[in-house]
């Protein structure tokens, strides 16, 4: 392709937004460019390196793989070249033109103008390439693909919302970067800054990165000088490493820039031989919940970087763990396909599983600020697992945490905390279920408890419905809902229990003309100990499904069905009181089936449920005040 069939393409609406952010960014950390487009390079080599695998005569006479930075002060010019993967045209326009995935577009929604927070999405969402035009005026890219009989492609933008392709002469796979550097961002063309940002956010890459000296007075010669020759980090003495250099390496893997919660490192050796270094991160990645994210650990076979997100490294519910395992035993040409049923992957599953729920464990039993951070951003992550690792459900248990009635809102107890906590003669530990704080904490099931002071769990997410049912108990105490089956709190409420005997004689008949006139709609109506405000309230049998359960179902679209509910009195209310008098002085009155209906539905509303018939409510509502106000 000559110059006369040069094409001219347009950039994409969001790939312009994302270069008008970068030409007129007033960031400070310009020097960032280099990062990610270093990264971009060491990438496409583990593409090539693993392509190579299965077809090694791919790579010919060049196979050691490399990544050269050099400049250019009288012209201007940055140059970094690979002997990557490279791309085709077509590859050119969908990873350089457009920005295809949807968590990508994402990056342009999230940007808010704060200059660290917009620098750290650059490089989580995948667009780092673009950064180079903070301190470009024009990039020229030159590649040939890998194992391609197509020719080479030149690239060329000056980040205008425009840029050109046409055909090259190069002969060698890779990519070349020509960056012409913009005359107020020259300090980018000084070989001590160049060192100076390799070595500071790329000292991690596992390919050799090679800095072409500018001649000088005192070199007359241009020299090659290899900036990142030290181990991995994973493959050092822990002794040796600081606190720092684990934090670095985290961002360089992470793209966070952010420091970690936590870490562990392990190297292990016998029967099996391999390598983690696992984090914890401070902050929820914008993609955390989607069904198709994996893992984010990275997965190298002696050294050899094999692949990023490899999900059979930890279980789905600890997919927000960032790290790497390195693995001696596994074949270098391994794939994923293989991996599923591979026995040293499932072993190193399992112990970095361990390794991740102890470094929680530890977390929250010595640094409970760190945990409470993580817990807001990855607890329901962390709920997941009840339901799929039993294996481990001690391990959670310890582990899971919820609000309370003696807790702020949004701050949370784990359940060893409250077994300490407990009433010397409490049993059991209790929990309500809802949609919200707000719902939950104003419901009359909670009343004895507030007024005996006993902790009450808050379980207001929907996962929570799912997790109890894993969570029968715990050191050897029952996790009860308060709003289901018949409430006993032994010795805590004695006295209640007796006042409850004398008055299950008082309201016998009553409450039998109660079940009779609601019809099927309840399955029982009873007194309570529960009660100490209100005069009634709905709970479900033991066995029965919670209406909190029945409400996420339903909003599922699930087919549910309605189980009767239990009606409890309180005795000593005196809405209670008058109605069993009005029932004693005329059990045929035709305004006692209106009173019986209207208590069902204020119990139906305190518990955040639906009534079945509103307007009928607000029917028998009217009527009765206009009795009141008539006799008034």
């Amino acid at each position: 392709m000559t110059a006369a069939t040069q094409e001219k393409m347009e950039f994409q609406a969001e790939v312009k937004q994302l270069l008008n952010l970068m030409i007129h960014s007033m960031y400070s950390n310009k020097e960032i460019f280099l990062r990610e487009l270093i990264s971009n390079s060491s990438d496409a080599i583990d593409k090539a390196r693993y392509e190579s695998l299965t077809r090694i005569e791919v790579l010919g006479e060049d196979k050691t793989f490399r990544i050269k930075v050099s400049a250019d002060k009288e012209g201007k010019i940055l140059r970094i070249s690979d002997n990557g993967v490279g791309m085709t045209r077509q590859e050119i326009i969908q990873n350089i033109g457009t920005i295809a995935s949807s968590g990508t577009k994402k990056f342009v929604e999230q940007l808010s103008g704060d200059q660290k927070k917009d620098m750290s999405l650059i490089g989580q969402f995948g667009v780092g390439f673009y950064s180079v035009f903070m301190v470009a005026d024009k990039v020229v890219l030159t590649t040939k693909r890998l194992g391609s009989d197509e020719p080479a492609m030149r690239w060329e933008s000056a980040g205008d919302g425009s840029y050109t392709l046409e055909e090259a002469e190069k002969q060698d796979r890779g990519t070349e970067l020509e960056i012409h550097i913009k005359e107020d961002e020259k300090e980018f063309l000084e070989d001590y800054r160049i060192r100076s940002i390799i070595r500071k956010y790329s000292e991690y890459i596992t390919h050799p990165i090679t800095l072409v000296t500018t001649p000088d007075a005192e070199n007359k010669e241009a020299k090659e000088e290899v900036l990142n020759d030290k181990p991995p980090i994973w493959r050092r003495s822990k002794s040796d490493i600081t606190k720092e250099q684990y934090e670095e390496f985290y961002k360089h893997l992470s793209y966070d820039e952010d420091t970690p919660l936590a870490w562990t490192h392990n190297q292990v050796e016998g029967a099996l031989e391999y390598t983690t270094l696992l984090y914890i991160p401070g902050k929820a990645p914008f993609d955390l919940y989607n069904p198709e994210k994996s893992n984010g650990l990275n997965l190298y076979v002696k050294r050899v970087f094999i692949m990023n997100d490899c999900k059979e490294l930890l279980p789905s519910y600890l997919r927000f763990a960032r790290g790497i395992v390195d693995s001696e035993d596994l074949p270098l040409n391994v794939s994923r396909e293989i991996l599923q049923k591979n026995a040293v992957i499932q072993k190193i599953n399992k112990a970095a599983t361990k390794k991740v729920l102890q470094l929680l464990e530890t977390m929250s039993k010595e640094e409970k600020d760190k945990y409470q951070k993580f817990w807001k951003e990855f607890g329901n992550v962390i709920k997941e697992g009840f339901h799929m690792n039993w294996e481990n459900l001690d391990e959670l248990k310890r582990l899971i945490r919820f609000e309370s009635n003696k807790t702020a809102a949004g701050e949370y107890v784990g359940l060893e905390e409250y077994v300490v906590r407990m009433k010397a003669e409490q049993k059991d530990i209790y929990y309500i279920s809802g949609e919200t704080r707000g719902a939950v904490e104003h419901s009359p099931h909670l009343e004895v408890f507030k007024s005996k002071d006993i902790e009450v769990l808050y379980l207001i997410d929907p996962i929570d419905e799912w997790v109890v049912q894993s969570l029968a108990d715990f050191d050897g105490k029952k996790l009860l809902n308060v709003a289901k089956g018949d409430l006993d709190l032994g010795e805590l409420t004695k006295e209640e229990k007796k006042s409850q005997k004398q008055a299950e004689g008082k309201y016998k008949k009553f409450m039998k003309d109660f079940e009779e006139k609601t019809g099927d709609l309840l399955k029982e109506v009873r007194v309570t100990t529960r009660l100490t405000e209100s005069p009634c309230c709905l709970v479900a049998d033991e066995t029965d499904m919670g209406a909190n359960m029945e409400r996420i179902l339903k909003m599922a679209n699930q087919k549910v069905t309605a189980s009767k509910r239990i009606l409890e009195i309180n005795p000593d209310h005196a809405i209670m009181q008058s109605l069993r008098k009005m029932y004693d002085a005329d059990p045929a009155n035709p305004k006692l089936k209106d009173w019986y209906g209207l208590l069902v539905d204020q119990a139906l509303l305190a518990e955040g449920s639906e009534i079945k018939d509103p307007a009928g409510y607000v029917s028998k509502v009217n009527g009765f005040l206009t009795d009141m106000l008539a006799k008034g």
